[in-house]
């Protein structure tokens, strides 16, 4: 087979690939906090907020966080909604893959859930570390806001891009 045929073959191949999000617990103790019905559906709303970025969808990206929403981003910086939602529609936020590894998972008070541990992820495009394997720390406050969970706050530290 020639040369750019081979490379024709595979990036259509890698077009045609779809991206992929999920999660696992981390210990038996957070496979069981997530039978809770609270933390089961703030993990549910993180997996929508994954599926979205995966998929390019700006109006879940954006409805997903609440109004008043703060990041301390993998990129040192705090940002709010607006400057997310920004990152996200010029491409600084785009990823083929992004798995989370959930280390902590627990109710906090009457309206909000913790969810600590880290992500693995691949960037593309724009974004940092575009094409490689990125490891990053992080931790997430979802709250239900009128029987919809919403992203509050995150922060996400980068410990490895290979």
């Amino acid at each position: 087979m020639r040369p750019t045929v081979v490379v024709s073959v595979v990036l259509s191949l890698l077009i045609a690939w779809p991206a992929q999000a999920g999660w696992k617990a981390a210990t038996p103790e957070v496979a069981e906090a997530a039978r809770q019905p609270r933390i089961a559906a703030a993990i549910e709303a993180a997996m929508r907020f994954d599926r979205a970025i995966l998929a390019h969808d700006a109006q879940v990206f954006a409805d997903t966080f609440t109004e008043d929403a703060v990041v301390n981003n993998p990129f040192n910086r705090i940002a709010r909604k607006p400057d997310a939602v920004a990152n996200f529609a010029t491409g600084l936020i785009d990823y083929t893959s992004l798995e989370r590894v959930i280390e902590y998972a627990a109710t906090r008070g009457e309206h909000d859930v913790v969810l600590m541990g880290e992500e693995h992820l691949t960037p593309v495009g724009k974004a940092k570390f575009a094409g490689k394997q990125v490891k990053r720390r992080t931790t997430e406050i979802w709250t239900d806001e009128s029987g919809g969970w919403k992203l509050a706050l995150r922060q996400a530290t980068i410990y490895s891009a290979e």
